[in-house]
């Protein structure tokens, strides 16, 4: 009798877990195959991860990542939202997609298998980004952006009550080619679409010349109103040679000023350093108040004998050489013309509207002394200008700063003096008679060099409590044009 065989438990286990695992297998091969068609799991282009959709699907999502999502831009605090669109930014979606094509085509079937069922995706290589934006179009929205929100520097005003500047606002400034890196790179990102301007601050300018043009008018107004006055100014930046100018041509009684013009002379004429004696003269022509006769000696030593008329015309053809044709004196200090002696005419004293009554024999104009003292000011610094083209080596520039040495010694402490600070030196050369009070000089400031020549005028008599603050004052708004950022306030 034969017995059939059948089969045991662990056979049926065997084909029961066989059966099971090619049904798993087919299962998943069929979905393999079925995702196959889309983009490999871990694909990533344009830093966005498309693994697992379909070409249709990831069009739509880079272009909702990079078209539709707007960029944020950002200035100082304030946030602005554009859209690529205003930068004419635009997707190459078909070079992209052709290259996930590609990284897809290059995977070998049966190791993609291998991988998707251990849940291992083999590595594929990300597509960048390819994509265009116009640059002019994105300047315009930065220029749109910059013009809303900077603000202009301000600049200082005049503060008449303290003779001084208010500081002014820096503002902000826009770098607009700075910027664009940041900027254009948010548009290349599908997230983090923000980025900063490159915001500077402004410089603050400073004052304007026609600022201190209206302190000083303003403040001379009164002046010439009450008192029925004239008021003359000239200024110069030594560093620029800009100049301020107020009523500068008007004719003025030379004073004491015109002793500025004697010491050169001597300076011209001498071959050698001066004497002792000569020194002393000298200074005391550029520093005393009272004495005269120092002067005229120098006079008699320019004429070559003793007769200090014939220096002080030769003094006169010496500024005439240079170009200034205004200033003149014809008769030494405390005499009397000789008989006959011509009043020189100049084109200041021949104009029509003089208000003045300068003296007949020793004039000058605030502009003549200021460009004198400014001659005299680049001579000291080695640029001999004028005096080397007219004097050629008759006067040295260690002879200028002799002159200017001197002329710092001239310590009054009223009229520019006043104005400015105990320890700024100042080389100058003031004058008053009865019915005009001038000062003339060098102020060597912190903020820069500078020359300031005022005269005020009043007819008959001028009173020394109206001009010495009026000057002072005038002195010391120059003096804060010049240090804007550190103003001297008027007590040392």
């Amino acid at each position: 009798m034969n017995r059939r065989s059948t089969p045991g438990a662990g056979q049926w286990v065997t084909v029961t877990l066989l059966v099971a695992a090619s049904i798993f297998l087919l299962v998943k091969l069929f979905q393999y195959a079925t995702i196959r068609s889309n983009y490999p799991t871990g694909l990533v282009i344009a830093g966005v991860d498309v693994g697992g959709l379909s070409k249709q699907q990831t069009s739509e999502v880079l272009t909702n990542q990079f078209i539709e999502a707007p960029i944020f831009i950002y200035h100082r605090e304030d946030r602005f939202e554009i859209s690529p669109s205003q930068a004419k930014f635009q997707l190459d979606l078909t070079t992209m997609l052709n290259q996930a094509d590609y990284e897809r085509a290059q995977q070998d079937f049966w190791a993609g298998f291998w991988g998707f069922l251990w849940g291992r995706p083999i590595e594929v290589h990300p597509v960048p980004i390819a994509a265009t934006h116009d640059r002019e179009a994105l300047r315009d929205v930065l220029l749109d952006i910059a013009t809303l929100m900077d603000k202009p520097s301000q600049p200082p005003q005049p503060v008449p009550q303290s003779l001084s500047f208010q500081y002014g606002e820096a503002g902000t400034r826009t770098d607009i080619e700075a910027s664009f890196a940041d900027v254009e790179a948010a548009f290349y990102r599908p997230t983090n679409r923000e980025s900063r301007l490159v915001v500077r601050p402004g410089q603050v300018t400073p004052p304007e010349k026609n600022l201190l043009v209206r302190l000083l008018v303003n403040s001379l107004q009164d002046f010439e109103q009450l008192h029925n006055g004239v008021a003359s100014m000239f200024i110069m930046d030594l560093a620029s040679g800009r100049e301020i100018a107020i009523n500068e041509k008007a004719p003025m009684s030379g004073m004491d000023m015109l002793k500025v013009p004697i010491v050169l002379e001597i300076y011209r004429v001498l071959d050698q350093p001066p004497t002792l004696t000569q020194r002393q003269h000298i200074s005391n022509t550029l520093t005393a108040t009272q004495d005269n006769s120092s002067a005229n000696e120098l006079l008699k030593f320019i004429s070559g004998q003793d007769d200090a008329y014939l220096g002080a015309q030769q003094v006169t053809n010496s500024m005439r050489q240079l170009g200034l044709a205004n200033t003149f004196i014809t008769v030494p200090y405390d005499e009397e013309p000789r008989p006959g002696a011509p009043r020189p005419e100049t084109e200041a004293n021949a104009a029509e509207d003089v208000r003045t009554r300068p003296s007949p024999y020793v004039q000058t104009t605030a502009e003549d002394m200021g460009t004198l003292l400014s001659m005299i000011y680049y001579c000291a610094e080695g640029a001999g200008g004028i005096f080397t083209a007219v004097y050629r080596d008759a006067i040295t520039a260690d002879e200028c700063k002799t002159i200017l040495a001197f002329m710092t010694q001239n310590n009054i402490g009223s009229l520019i003096q006043e104005g400015v600070p105990s320890q700024v030196p100042i080389a100058h050369r003031h004058g008053w008679i009865a019915d005009t009070h001038g000062d003339a000089g060098i102020v060597f400031s912190p903020g820069g060099d500078y020359v300031i020549v005022q005269f005020l005028y009043k007819p008959d008599w001028l009173e020394w409590e109206v001009s010495s603050p009026l000057l002072a004052n005038m002195s010391r708004a120059t003096y804060n044009y010049f240090n804007f950022d550190a103003p001297f306030l008027g007590s040392n």
